[in-house]
């Protein structure tokens, strides 16, 4: 299911926990996602700010944003999540650890225990209230969550709801290329990698994005592994949230035969909320993306939303 209608925003009906490790710190961590009337904002005691690609702050491996006071690493899951339940806003609470729990390496997790707490409803304000609330900051969101346990300043996100690609938008970097432009919810995908996994290429269908696309898990290389974790990197991968690759193919079970394309997929989906607004009506192109290039694409359709708002409003009336 994708976003829902431009004019509509939408949020939690209750707030929930979501507990677990960080994929590359190994650290628990525990997050709380609340009902929330301002866009899509993390907040940290009382340092706040939105999701977006201007608090990008790494790319390694993950999308990691933050400001001057702290950051929140591996978040492009949870946002391929909140792109697939149509959510426009939410504040993320961190409450402990510097990632979104990785769960299984999937977004699907995420889905499921949104739609456990309670789902989501209809955000009833109109766009000047909304604008107003999202300034302001609250010391503590009301409610009790309920609690989910996983062993193995500038204008916020979508004060709009959901926005429409009303034209194409590409970055390129020599033969990586991705790009957006309208359509129904198609994507075209291709990567390449050396060694067993090779090539891998397709073309998914987006409204079926909960059963195609959320259930595809991060994978590594086994070859790979001490040297990441040299670098700080992926100390909290194991089998039970890691598509394991080696010299001799899948070391764990694949959920798909192309699970790593998918998955590329799903990292594209989650870092183009970055762009400033939940797309929809959009055909995909990835060919060899990675979250670098995928921050450059939201960066270049966030410099063409106040065009397509202009243009929404006039066909409007």
């Amino acid at each position: 299911m994708g976003p829902h209608l431009p004019t509509e925003r939408w949020t939690l009906t209750q707030p929930v926990d979501i507990t677990g490790v960080g994929l590359h710190t190994g650290e628990s961590a525990q997050i709380r996602l609340h009902p929330y009337q301002g866009g899509l904002r993390v907040r940290k005691g009382t340092s706040e700010f939105p999701v977006r690609w201007d608090y990008v702050r790494d790319t390694r491996r993950a999308v990691t944003l933050g400001n001057e006071e702290f950051t929140l690493g591996t978040v492009e899951h949870l946002l391929a999540a909140f792109w697939a339940l149509g959510m426009t806003d939410c504040l993320i609470e961190v409450l402990q650890g510097r990632e979104v729990p990785i769960l299984d390496g999937s977004a699907l997790p995420f889905i499921e225990i949104i739609e456990a707490s309670g789902g989501t409803m209809r955000v009833a304000l109109d766009n000047k209230k909304t604008r107003k609330a999202s300034h302001k900051r609250e010391d503590k969101p009301p409610g009790e969550p309920k609690q989910h346990h996983r062993q193995t300043e500038a204008t916020p996100l979508s004060v709009h709801g959901t926005i429409p690609v009303l034209e194409p938008v590409w970055v390129q970097q020599e033969d990586r290329v991705v790009g957006v432009l309208p359509g129904n919810l198609y994507a075209f995908g291709y990567i390449s990698f050396p060694g067993t996994l090779g090539e891998q290429g397709g073309y998914f269908d987006l409204r079926q994005f909960r059963e195609q696309i959320a259930p595809a898990r991060t994978f590594g290389f086994l070859h790979e592994v001490a040297s990441l974790q040299q670098q700080g990197l992926a100390l909290g991968g194991s089998l039970d949230n890691v598509l394991l690759i080696t010299p001799d193919g899948y070391y764990n079970n694949a959920r798909f035969g192309d699970e790593p394309l998918r998955h590329k997929i799903l990292d594209v989906i989650g870092d183009l909320m970055l762009c400033g607004a939940p797309l929809s009506d959009f055909v995909l192109v990835a060919v060899k993306p990675g979250h670098a290039l995928d921050v450059q694409l939201a960066s270049a359709i966030a410099q063409r939303l106040p065009q397509w708002l202009a243009r929404m409003e006039a066909q409007n009336g």
